[in-house]
C-alpha cells in the first residue's frame, strides 16, 4: 500500500472532524410531514453518511432495503405511501445496525408494536448509544494509529504502517462479530458453544488426525 505517515495523519484528521463531530438528527428534528421513497432515501442517507462510505460502493440504505423492512414487520406501513418521524426513526436505527447484524437479530432489539413515546425514549437513548460508540472508535483508532506510527520500519515483517491498521482494524471487526454472534445464542446452544470452545481451544486443529 503506498501510504505514508502524513497520509495516516491527514486520514485521521478528516475521521475525527467527520465522526468526532457526527451526531444523529434529534427526535424533534425528524421530519413528520410525510416524505415520499425517494426523499425517504435522501434523507436517510444523509443522515447516515458514513455507511454510504463503503469501498464495495454498494448502498445499505436503498428502497428495496426499506420495503423490506417493512415486509418484514420491523417498521410501521406506511401510510399512503408517506413516511413520517415513526418511520424515519426506525429507519435510522435500521440502517445503523444493518451492517452489522442480521435482521433477525435487529428485530430482537428494536421495541415493535410499540407507542410513540415508547419509541422516543429507545430511539433518543440509541443515539447516545451511537455517539458514545463513535467516541469510543475514535479513541481507539487515535492510539492505534500512533502505535503504529510510533513503531513503525523498525524492523516488524508489514513494512508499512497503513498495512499495520488495516489488520488491526479488520481484526478487531473479526472479534467484534464473533462476540456479537455468540450474544444472540440461547442458553443451551451458547453452553455447548463454551464445551466446544474449551475442549479445542481458539488455536488448536481439528481432531482428525493423518493416519
Amino acid at each position: 500500500m503506498d501510504i505514508n505517515e502524513k497520509k495516516i495523519e491527514q486520514w485521521s484528521e478528516y475521521w475525527r472532524n467527520y465522526i468526532g463531530n457526527y451526531q444523529l438528527p434529534s427526535w424533534d428534528s425528524i421530519p413528520d410531514f410525510g416524505l415520499y421513497m425517494d426523499q425517504v432515501v435522501t434523507y436517510v442517507r444523509n443522515c447516515l453518511k458514513y455507511l454510504e462510505n463503503r469501498s464495495d460502493s454498494e448502498s445499505v440504505i436503498t428502497a428495496p432495503a426499506i420495503n423490506n423492512y417493512v415486509r418484514k414487520k420491523l417498521m410501521p406501513q406506511p401510510l399512503k405511501k408517506r413516511y413520517y418521524r415513526s418511520h424515519l426513526a426506525y429507519l435510522l436505527i435500521l440502517c445503523a445496525l444493518k451492517p452489522s447484524l442480521s435482521i433477525t437479530e435487529i428485530h430482537e432489539l428494536i421495541p415493535l408494536d410499540t407507542g410513540e413515546d415508547e419509541l422516543r425514549k429507545f430511539y433518543e437513548a440509541f443515539i447516545e448509544k451511537h455517539k458514545r460508540a463513535a467516541d469510543f472508535f475514535m479513541d481507539k483508532v487515535e492510539t492505534l494509529k500512533k502505535l503504529v506510527i510510533k513503531y513503525a520500519f523498525l524492523g516488524n515483517s508489514f513494512k508499512d504502517p497503513a498495512v499495520e491498521i488495516v489488520l488491526d482494524v479488520a481484526l478487531i471487526s473479526s472479534f467484534t462479530k464473533s462476540l456479537t454472534d455468540k450474544l444472540f445464542l440461547t442458553d443451551e446452544a451458547f453452553n455447548q458453544t463454551v464445551e466446544n470452545d474449551f475442549s479445542t481451544g481458539p488455536g488448536s486443529p481439528d481432531d482428525t488426525k493423518t493416519p
